[in-house]
């Protein structure tokens, strides 16, 4: 969906129905996940407002902001893009933006979705310090 289509979306059925759908879905979803991370996720998200995420997705939604992958090849320094493997959409266009940078790489992470800080956050801590110590 659309940026501007999402954010009008949000606004329509307030920010608890976004939530309910958002965190029910495939890709996002965390019903794979114990409860007791769902809770604490969900507090989390409900710091928000269904305007102030509707604004954030019209003013720095991805779909909102300048294409500048024609320029990844200018970096200098080491760049890590990490996705997890259940998110498709997401592994590719990660990949591909490792692949553009001149000492990019990317880990793509099994069994995650959408929301690797969420969904491993110790297999991501492991990976960024690695590429930290690699980088130095």
């Amino acid at each position: 969906m659309r940026d501007g289509a999402l954010a009008d979306r949000i606004q329509a059925i307030g920010l608890d129905g976004f939530l309910d759908e958002w965190l029910e879905g495939s890709v996002v979803g965390t019903s794979h996940l114990s409860d007791q991370v769902r809770r604490a996720d969900r507090i989390v998200r409900n710091e928000n407002t269904a305007g102030g995420l509707a604004s954030a997705l019209r003013g720095l939604g991805q779909g909102s902001q300048p294409f500048v992958g024609d320029r990844l090849s200018e970096l200098k320094m080491p760049v890590l893009t990490v996705s997890g493997a259940r998110d498709e959409k997401y592994t590719r266009l990660a990949a591909e933006i490792a692949d553009a940078v001149p000492d990019g790489r990317h880990v793509s992470i099994p069994d995650v979705g959408h929301n690797v800080v969420l969904e491993t956050p110790d297999e991501l801590a492991a990976v960024l310090g690695e590429f930290v110590v690699s980088s130095q």
